[in-house]
């Protein structure tokens, strides 16, 4: 093809021709813009088509995180509602000075921690400078909200308790109970709660209102936890379906 073009140009130089020779020049070179604007745009929408399924890969990887948190959150709300369910219980009981053989188990149950686990290697992709990749402004910023105020205070709420329970609660309780193994484990309770706590003396706790106190105060950081979680839960199943509309608008793009 080069050969071809060549012989041309010889031909019209050696004939004089020169007006016709600068317009074969000219298309010429003409011919040769137009193909390498022809390849740069295929090359510009190889990297779009590039760049667009790696903003599908990353909106599938959040959409399955924010799954597994959502399902965690349910999961972990089932937990702490027993928690919650138990201290009533047995608060209920001291004040009413009613001991039976289900009061310890309770009083277990009370001192039950519980993790959220956090599933977050999207936003860590987010974070090690993918976050060009998502298009949809409103997607990035909302994800962003979720980890770095509600997850993170999910968080927070949660290093509360914890905090609560082993610098208020078991203080009391290595003071006021005797403890022994717990005969039949439960998969559910943490390795912290796996010992049966007795009391010393019954009468003397039903009375012991510091001891009581401490309890209602560990149910009120429960309840923030519990608000906490369902406010958080909301967000996270608006987030996902967000997601996965936008996920279906770049499939058919």
């Amino acid at each position: 093809m080069i050969n071809f073009f060549r012989k041309i140009r010889q031909n019209l130089l050696s004939q004089n021709k020169f007006s016709k020779y600068l317009l074969y020049a000219f298309g010429e070179i003409l011919l040769v813009v137009i193909g390498i604007l022809i390849a740069l745009q295929i090359n510009n929408w190889n990297e779009h088509k590039k760049e667009k399924v790696q903003e599908i890969t990353l909106l599938k990887q959040l959409k399955s995180d924010l799954v597994e948190n959502q399902r965690e959150i349910e999961e972990l709300k089932e937990r702490i509602e027993i928690n919650r369910s138990a201290m009533d219980t047995v608060v209920v009981k001291l004040r009413k000075k009613e001991y039976n053989s289900t009061f310890d188990l309770l009083v277990t149950l009370v001192h039950r921690k519980s993790y959220f686990n956090n599933a977050n290697s999207g936003y860590k992709l987010i974070g090690n400078g993918l976050a060009s990749i998502l298009s949809n402004d409103s997607i990035l910023n909302g994800v962003l909200q979720l980890y770095e105020k509600d997850f993170a205070n999910i968080i927070t709420r949660q290093n509360l308790m914890n905090t609560t329970i082993d610098n208020r609660v078991y203080p009391l309780t290595n003071r006021l109970f005797k403890t022994k193994p717990m005969s039949i484990k439960f998969e559910s309770l943490d390795g912290a709660a796996t010992d049966v706590f007795t009391p010393l003396n019954f009468e003397s706790l039903s009375d012991n209102n510091q001891y009581i106190n401490t309890l209602l105060q560990l149910k009120r950081i429960i309840e923030e936890r519990l608000n906490l979680m369902d406010q958080t839960k909301n967000n996270v199943e608006k987030m996902i379906l967000r997601i996965e509309e936008e996920i279906k608008l770049k499939s058919n793009d």
